[in-house]
């Protein structure tokens, strides 16, 4: 836990990442979140979002462990140059909501009697030009206004709707607020709640770039090339993501799909990182305490929606002879799911550990420590995988203690993941056979850096 502590920069890199990159260069095939039946009425896009480009043109971001670095920053540029073809600085972070209202009338509202309460809600800032060409004129053309973008789903989630104000806090903890100008679908917006120029980002002092854009690429050998010989794709320390990758095992969800699936919650955090959240949402969502789960004696206090796969990939492991894998000490002491987090990047700029959802379970946290090589006998890895969840052993920040749940089986993707890559057909494989962790160099998979986690 001290360790996870010490890379909480990284770990809001890599959560957030997956968000902004799916709204910088598309939505992911299979991973965009579903309309909704409206949770709240009121939430209609008065104006339909479109694409300037077909999604055969394509994009690839380039990031970096923590924030952007100059190197990093020139060297994707100079591939991009090389490929003639345009690079921008992006930005994206997690931003906290307090108010939407509709003239007079309040729409949503954070709650407590005390402190700053706010929603957390990923944004992604892009200068105009580059937003017109990954999302569209008309969403280029409203942040220019001085309007904001809100995705679809996040609209509907909250009852928003065009002409909406939203208030949001900047790093200084000062309220800053928009108007909505446009909601967007989220195949538009890619995944994200809340599309911002740059300039506007600059208002809400969030002025830190987290990844280079390449837009516009036609000619993926090309641009391969360039980023090949400036050593981009072989720095352990860089991700490079292209919308041409295959789907990766261990991507996270947006954090607008992982409030679709266990709920959203308002939150205040103390100078001190301490966090308190909703209490209606903690009772309808988490057990009182922690669950004993059977096969394997983990106890951990873990989202409701989660729990049933959990017991049942402990109950794989168990019945594939693989208890001993598991050290219960360990994970029952310093491991687990609930644990409510802020990491913090700048002031009030930073985001939500995914624990705080208790989406995660974290085990075996000294021989899977962050930053250091996995441990874990695969079929362990697959079998969570079968069972819906994601693994942050392939993280940027490799993560093996972290088991993130998804909602859907992930031991069927085929991605050449640098550990534990996923057997044909889904395969889980025999003692017999090699289930050791996979040594040889594959490029890292292309979606997590960060969360987020």
């Amino acid at each position: 836990e001290e360790c996870k502590v010490k890379l909480s920069v990284t770990r809001f890199r890599r959560v957030v990442g997956l968000a902004v990159l799916a709204a910088l260069v598309g939505a992911v095939p299979g991973d965009a979140a579903p309309a909704l039946t409206s949770i709240a009425a009121g939430a209609t896009a008065s104006a339909t979002a479109q694409r300037l480009f077909p999604p055969a043109v394509d994009s690839v971001s380039v990031s970096n462990l923590g924030d952007l670095t100059a190197g990093t920053r020139d060297l994707a540029f100079a591939a991009a140059a090389a490929a003639g073809v345009r690079a921008v600085e992006g930005r994206g972070y997690s931003i906290g909501l307090t108010r939407v209202t509709r003239g007079s009338t309040v729409v949503q509202q954070a709650s407590g009697a005390s402190g700053l309460w706010q929603f957390p809600m990923s944004v992604t800032a892009l200068p105009p030009e580059a937003l017109a060409a990954v999302m569209g004129a008309n969403v280029s053309a409203t942040v220019t206004g001085g309007s904001v973008v809100m995705g679809q789903s996040s609209a509907d989630l909250r009852g928003a709707r065009v002409g909406d104000v939203i208030d949001l806090v900047s790093v200084s903890g000062a309220i800053r607020s928009f108007t909505i100008g446009l909601v967007a679908a989220d195949s538009v917006v890619g995944g994200t709640e809340i599309v911002i120029s740059t300039a506007q980002a600059d208002q809400l002092g969030a002025t830190v770039p987290t990844r280079v854009l390449i837009y516009g690429v036609s000619n993926r050998q090309g641009i391969e090339a360039a980023l090949a010989a400036r050593g981009l794709t072989t720095d352990r320390k860089v991700r490079v993501s292209r919308t041409w990758d295959l789907r990766s095992p261990d991507s996270t969800l947006s954090l607008i799909r992982t409030k679709l699936l266990l709920g959203e919650f308002d939150y205040s955090v103390n100078s001190s990182d301490v966090v308190s959240i909703d209490a209606g949402w903690v009772a309808a969502n988490l057990p009182a305490q922690r669950t004993a789960f059977s096969s394997i004696a983990v106890r951990a206090r873990c989202h409701n929606a989660l729990a049933a796969d959990l017991q049942a990939a402990l109950t794989d492991i168990a019945n594939q002879g693989l208890s001993a894998q598991i050290d219960l000490a360990n994970t029952n002491t310093y491991g687990g799911c609930f644990n409510p987090r802020f990491n913090r990047i700048a002031a009030n700029l930073g985001n939500l550990s995914r624990h705080t959802w208790a989406q995660a379970i974290d085990m075996n946290t000294v021989t899977n420590c962050i930053g250091c090589t996995p441990t874990w006998d695969c079929r362990v890895v697959r079998i969570f995988r079968a069972h819906n969840f994601a693994w942050g052993g392939n993280f940027l920040s490799r993560d093996g203690m972290h088991f993130e749940w998804v909602g859907e089986p992930r031991h069927t993707l085929q991605f050449p993941s640098t550990f534990c890559p996923n057997l044909p057909g889904g395969r889980i494989e025999s003692a017999s056979r090699d289930t050791s962790i996979r040594p040889e160099f594959f490029a890292d998979d292309g979606w997590n850096e960060l969360s987020h986690g």
